[in-house]
């Protein structure tokens, strides 16, 4: 596969994000996306506690291989009480990125490039991306039509091509991908990878 900017960021093989998923998500899975030549991700709030969150990051970094990565959804409005602490731990402990979910990115943004770590922020709109990209984050996640949990309203060719031609920053596809086939089809339309 053509490198993409997408794997130019993370370093992995493969342009895709094992797409992180409430409840569902864990170590092993991202262990063996790492293994796979890809990135995996897990929601923060999938861990109760800050010592099992620092526990995962542990796990996580002692399997790390070269061609994968592993990053962590953090939800970044009030609704997560746990927001500001699954931060410092994240930021602490080391990842190689965080994609921000439902709020403003802007203070994860701060912090995780302090330390070195990428931030991937959900997009649904070309207001939500160009705001994003003013902050400072390293990629979009245009969450289109056929994603799961807060889907846009956009199908995948419109978001991804309104994206592509008004941020200079990497555009990441999420939804409406189960195989290769449907990979491919986000990459024409001009996606640097997909989640």
């Amino acid at each position: 596969m053509t490198p993409t900017k997408l794997t130019q960021l993370l370093h992995i093989q493969y342009p895709i994000i094992q797409a992180p998923m409430f409840l569902v998500s864990n170590t092993a899975m991202v262990i063996e996306a790492m293994k796979s030549g890809i990135a995996g991700c897990i929601p923060a709030l999938n861990y109760r506690t800050l010592e099992e969150l620092k526990t995962a990051i542990q796990e996580l970094k002692a399997a790390k291989v070269a061609g994968g990565a592993f990053g962590f959804n953090l939800i970044v409005n009030k609704s997560n009480l746990k927001y500001k602490e699954q931060l410092r731990v994240l930021c602490e402990e080391g990842c190689d990125f965080i994609i921000t979910s439902l709020g403003s990115p802007e203070e994860t943004i701060n912090q995780a490039h302090k330390v070195g770590i990428k931030v991937f922020c959900d997009v649904t709109d070309l207001h939500f991306a160009q705001k994003v990209e003013q902050l400072g984050a390293d990629a979009a996640i245009a969450v289109n039509n056929e994603a799961g949990g807060h889907r846009g309203d956009l199908s995948p060719e419109q978001l991804i091509k309104l994206l592509k031609v008004n941020l200079t920053i990497p555009v990441i596809s999420a939804g409406g991908v189960g195989c290769k086939a449907d990979i491919d089809k986000m990459l024409s339309f001009g996606a640097d990878g997909v989640s």
